[in-house]
């Protein structure tokens, strides 16, 4: 009770993880209740035979639900979720973190696609995983873009950024939902179109980082190793400007009368 507690006010819901506690701790509690149903029922006490088999009903629907969506747990929602889109719901590595590259790899040899674009949630080199991938912003599509196929995480259309626009289109389901492919529009609408990239000012990033998208400093010191130490002097400085900013809105709000 405390630990959950603790988990349900703590404003980190970024992932399931942060509850996985509370999950451990009620699967050891669930260990004796065979026991004691056993006990009931040898007692002969009122109602324990139909207990027994609502647990067994249970304990084989979760062994069915765990056969039916294996490998894929992580982008998993139960019936509770109404049918609505993962990414609809939770974010995060809940729904992608990585874990579904190998299966665009797979898509995009058996398509044989020589060239896609990749919009991945996380901080890597995604050649390392699909060769034939190119880092894509899904946000700011160029006009070359038009006709190409595309893969991007569930978790960057309406968290790490702002890619509702493309589930306009036909789209396919990859890792059970972690990611999705698509072939772009013969012509990108124009910025702000309902069809189409939003404008700048309903841009998204991922984590919420400011100055943009964090992805490509990763990768331009990825590249380039050499710009390690400018890249962390940077980061750096942004900070202690911020730092003093919000010192200096505190002081400027406590002296107001």
């Amino acid at each position: 009770m405390v630990f959950t507690f603790f988990c349900m006010i703590s404003p980190m819901t970024i992932s399931i993880r942060h509850f996985t506690i509370p999950i451990l701790l009620l699967i050891m509690l669930l260990a004796p209740v065979p026991r004691i149903l056993a006990l009931f029922c040898e007692r002969g006490s009122t109602g324990a035979a139909v207990l027994a088999t609502a647990y067994a009903l249970l304990a084989i629907i979760s062994i069915v639900t765990i056969y039916r969506h294996y490998p894929y747990f992580m982008p998993f929602m139960n019936h509770l979720g109404f049918g609505r889109p993962e990414y609809a719901l939770i974010n995060d590595s809940n729904l992608d973190w990585n874990q579904a590259l190998p299966d665009a790899e797979q898509f995009v040899q058996q398509r044989g696609i020589k060239h896609v674009l990749l919009d991945e949630y996380g901080f890597i080199d995604p050649k390392v995983y699909v060769p034939e991938a190119e880092f894509w912003d899904c946000q700011t599509p160029a006009t070359g873009d038009a006709g190409q196929w595309a893969i991007v995480s569930a978790a960057m259309i309406e968290d790490g950024a702002n890619c509702l626009w493309l589930m306009n289109y036909p789209h396919i389901r990859l890792a059970a939902g972690s990611m999705y492919a698509l072939q772009l529009p013969r012509v990108i609408p124009p910025v702000g179109d309902p069809a189409g990239p939003p404008p700048p000012g309903a841009h998204r990033s991922l984590g919420g980082a400011p100055g943009g998208d964090v992805r490509k400093i990763f990768l331009t010191c990825i590249y380039d190793p050499n710009q390690l130490q400018p890249t962390w002097d940077g980061m750096m400085a942004r900070f202690r400007e911020e730092m003093a900013k919000r010192k200096a809105e505190k002081e400027a709000k406590r002296k107001r009368p």
